[in-house]
């Protein structure tokens, strides 16, 4: 009885981890309406409805502020969300929220001063 390689490949290909099982779905863009939500739950406390600030937390406002401690830009942005600010309140959302999660709401907050150019036009800092 003559033995054939056929068992050997079809365990390989069995064993084998397909392209279309190895790849993972890209996560769904997060909506404006989502990164609202997120900044409702997560960052209202402190920066007030629409990053407006609280009576106790006036200097916390994104909105018409100008000059921004970290940076205005897109990416100074999702830096401080992501990894928070050292000795501040200012916790880091790396590991709670997802990168497209922290681009969304970062994306959202900067929205907030209307005297800023639209992200991705050279904006100040």
């Amino acid at each position: 009885m003559k033995k054939s390689g056929c068992g050997a490949l079809v365990c390989i290909a069995l064993l084998w981890p397909s392209a279309a099982v190895a790849q993972t779905p890209k996560a769904a863009p997060v909506t404006r309406g989502k990164a609202t939500e997120l900044f409702t739950t997560n960052c209202q406390i402190c920066h007030g409805p629409e990053g407006t600030g609280t009576p106790l937390t006036k200097d916390l406002a994104f909105t018409n502020r100008g000059k921004w401690k970290h940076g205005s830009r897109l990416q100074d942005i999702v830096a401080t969300i992501t990894n928070g600010v050292p000795a501040t309140p200012m916790l880091p959302f790396k590991g709670r929220l997802t990168p497209a999660e922290i681009n969304a709401l970062a994306s959202l907050v900067r929205s907030f001063d209307k005297t800023l150019k639209p992200a991705g036009t050279g904006g100040k800092r």
